[in-house]
């Protein structure tokens, strides 16, 4: 078994991660999408690969001095074993998102999972966006890099 490795998403990982975007998320983005986000000057993918597979993903929208995590998924037999962790330190740790002051992110309020993660990591509740997954109203979550532990920006 060799060691995770988390390193930029490529057009050959579509067929993975879209899959596990399915097997995850209600709304799925379509090959297009993805195709544009990972053309996109403001973004940063990453995939998390383990033993040569691909584990989980994450996605951030990069804009002046906030970054925007508009998508993060793990597949499912690989949930609750550090995954989404690993991929929200390594996309904090990137380069692309240095300059970043604030972190933003949505999420359902009944994922408590994912709202103890982020929690954890130094993100706090602060807004709601009525209605946004259609079904369910999204718990805007903010980590303030200037004010958070130095353990949110782990080094490579």
């Amino acid at each position: 078994m060799t060691e995770p490795l988390v390193r930029p998403m490529r057009l050959s990982d579509l067929p993975t991660v879209m899959e596990t975007t399915r097997r995850s998320l209600p709304l799925a983005w379509g090959e297009a999408v993805w195709r544009e986000e990972l053309a996109s000057p403001f973004g940063l993918y990453l995939v998390l690969e383990e033993d040569g597979a691909v584990s989980g993903y994450i996605g951030l929208k990069l804009i002046s001095d906030e970054a925007h995590v508009v998508t993060i998924a793990v597949r499912p037999e690989r949930r609750r074993r550090g995954v989404a962790r690993a991929l929200l330190e390594a996309a904090l740790a990137d380069p692309a998102s240095v300059g970043a002051r604030r972190v933003y992110l949505e999420v359902r309020p009944s994922n408590a999972g994912a709202r103890a993660l982020y929690g954890s990591l130094g993100f706090v509740e602060t807004g709601l966006r009525p209605a946004y997954y259609g079904d369910e109203d999204a718990l805007l979550m903010t980590l303030d890099l200037r004010t958070a532990p130095h353990r949110n920006r782990p080094r490579r």
